[in-house]
């Protein structure tokens, strides 16, 4: 037999739930949900700086990188290079961000951005503070 409290939280969750799926708030996960950051799958080389960018032919620099361990792209490469040459990292330069790229960006956040934005995810506040890799050297772009 359910106790009165059980049944009270059993009809209070329902009534939201009904409420939710009337309103279009439950049940289908929104697509920043799904897929807050696009991703990166190339470079765009600025002032002789290879830095991750999106899209083709004409690359952008607005891009997010994030955990993928089941993908290899370019930009991620890009990425890990300049992490091993321009902030002593030793990734490797596999083309997949997993947890040592993660950590190496986190790492990279905590040191010019502060511990409070340290997510570990690549993304334009992340490009604007670290040195990237390039013809002359490192520098930031």
């Amino acid at each position: 037999m359910r106790s009165r409290l059980t049944t009270v939280r059993l009809a209070a969750t329902a009534g939201a739930l009904t409420t939710a799926v009337l309103t279009g708030l439950a049940l289908a996960p929104s697509a920043a949900a799904v897929d807050p950051y696009p991703t990166c799958n190339t470079y765009k080389n600025v002032s002789g700086h290879k830095v991750p960018a999106y899209g083709q032919p004409t690359p952008s620099l607005i891009c997010n990188l994030v955990l993928n361990v089941s993908k290899s792209n370019e930009a991620v490469k890009v990425l890990q290079t300049s992490l091993n040459n321009c902030h002593n990292f030793s990734l490797d330069v596999d083309g997949y961000y997993g947890q040592k790229t993660f950590l190496a960006v986190r790492a990279i956040q905590e040191a010019y951005l502060g511990e409070a934005d340290a997510d570990g995810y690549y993304g334009p506040r992340t490009r604007d503070v670290m040195k990237h890799w390039g013809l002359s050297g490192c520098s930031r772009i």
